[in-house]
């Protein structure tokens, strides 16, 4: 087992990537449907002792004061494809853990003997609900699991727009930034569009990246049409287990996902996010 029990390290503020620093404040009109941190490491044992996960419960609930009521059984599917002289042969892999969830199921925590993986549906800010969650479940397999080397670090952030009175895509010119919405600006068939899924790929840097994918969502219940920003962002390489290293990688991802965030946005849009001009 590795472990930093050391102070913190400074965090620098700076998104990866160059991006510019974002604006802190708290959205009051959050679209944020949910928030997941998965950490990938490689450790000494090969499964996940039930005991790991009462502790994580136990200490997940102490911290959080939420109530966790489920620990169940979980699997995690792998599958690897092998190209030979005679063709393509396919063998996969299960991994079983356990999955750690509130009474409500706003919070989840899984276990694997690789990975670790926090889930939050009633996010507050990044230092209460993903920050000290993430420390105290690396804290744990730090100590049940005995990891050396961590392999990915990776958030991800779901947002989901809801404006009534966009009640066809091209409703989101103004509020989404125009360079995003592509053909539905498109002057002359842009307003036969009825839906464009669109994927971007970020190369934040030698070991940094980010995945975007977005673009209108029908919802036949409100007869409108919500906006789907969905933003994972990463960091991909081989590093000694230090829970302090892990949790400031993270922070970085986060203001960078937030960076990322805002220039999908149009400021009047933010700042009516933001509260400003609301009652």
């Amino acid at each position: 087992m590795m472990s930093d029990t050391s102070a913190p390290p400074a965090v620098s503020d700076a998104p990866l990537g160059g991006l510019p620093s974002a604006d802190k404040t708290l959205l009051a009109n959050a679209p944020l449907e949910v928030a997941i941190c998965e950490v990938r490491f490689t450790a000494e044992v090969g499964s996940v002792p039930v005991e790991t996960a009462e502790r994580v419960r136990d200490a997940l609930a102490k911290s959080l004061e939420v109530d966790f009521t489920s620990i169940q059984p979980a699997a995690q599917n792998t599958m690897e494809i092998n190209l030979n002289a005679v063709g393509a042969s396919w063998s996969g892999e299960e991994t079983k853990g356990w999955q750690i969830a509130s009474a409500q199921g706003h919070h989840t925590a899984t276990v694997f003997p690789g990975s670790v993986i926090w889930q939050v549906a009633d996010y507050e800010r990044w230092s209460i609900s993903m920050r000290r969650p993430l420390e105290l479940l690396l804290g744990a397999i730090a100590s049940d699991l005995f990891p050396s080397l961590v392999q990915r670090i990776g958030l991800r952030y779901v947002d989901r727009f809801v404006d009534s009175s966009c009640v066809k895509p091209q409703d989101w010119e103004g509020k989404i930034e125009a360079s995003l919405l592509g053909p539905l600006c498109n002057p002359v068939f842009g307003g036969l569009v009825t839906s464009s899924q669109q994927q971007v790929d970020f190369a934040l840097d030698g070991r940094h990246g980010a995945v975007l994918r977005h673009g209108p969502i029908p919802d036949p219940a409100s007869r409108s049409v919500n906006y789907l920003l969905d933003l994972d962002v990463f960091a991909n390489a081989s590093e000694l287990f230090k829970i302090d290293d892990v949790l400031g990688t993270a922070e970085k991802l986060n203001r960078t996902a937030l960076s990322l965030f805002q220039a999908c946005v149009s400021v009047d849009y933010l700042k009516a996010l933001q509260g400003e001009g609301t009652s």
